[in-house]
């Protein structure tokens, strides 16, 4: 009985995984890298925020794009802006809502330094509650949210990469 209940359990697990990769689908950031574009010289500009480098590292890694000297693409971060400005404060005016915002100009060259996209900008924001009654929860929320929105900026600017060396 035991037998059976296995070679069950396994034609419907191999049958699912058959129907599921048949039908197209990917996991959710999986890109169709073109061959030509999985070398990539990244250029950044001095004074880069290192939580940005790291997400976009990390995200190149993630598509199988390798960082390498003499590739035949560069993308070039050309400016890196942060800001955090108060949005809504409450009536003894202290801050109740922050916004967020994190953007990014960058351009993507072929190996002899010519830009073949122009200009290109990714762009995030994001509103959180502060509770000045608890900073430290507030400040690692913060934190917390500006790693998700780098890494959210990272995954455009990988997928723009993508769309220009196609």
């Amino acid at each position: 009985m035991t037998l059976y209940r296995f070679l069950n359990r396994f034609v419907c697990f191999t049958l699912a995984a058959v129907l599921v990769s048949g039908c197209g689908f990917k996991l959710r950031g999986a890109m169709d890298i073109p061959e030509s574009a999985r070398l990539v010289t990244l250029v950044l500009k001095s004074g880069t925020s290192l939580p940005f480098e790291q997400a976009l590292k990390r995200t190149l890694r993630q598509q199988d794009i390798t960082l390498q000297a003499a590739a035949p693409y560069q993308l070039a971060i050309t400016q890196v802006l942060e800001n955090r400005r108060s949005i809504t404060l409450d009536s003894d005016a202290n801050v109740d809502e922050y916004e967020l915002l994190l953007l990014v100009k960058f351009e993507v060259l072929n190996g002899k330094g010519e830009s073949i996209s122009g200009p290109l900008v990714a762009r995030t924001e994001r509103i959180y509650d502060y509770n000045a009654n608890a900073a430290t929860a507030s400040y690692s929320l913060e934190k917390e949210i500006r790693e998700e929105m780098w890494g959210s900026i990272a995954e455009r600017i990988v997928r723009q990469y993508v769309a220009q060396t196609r």
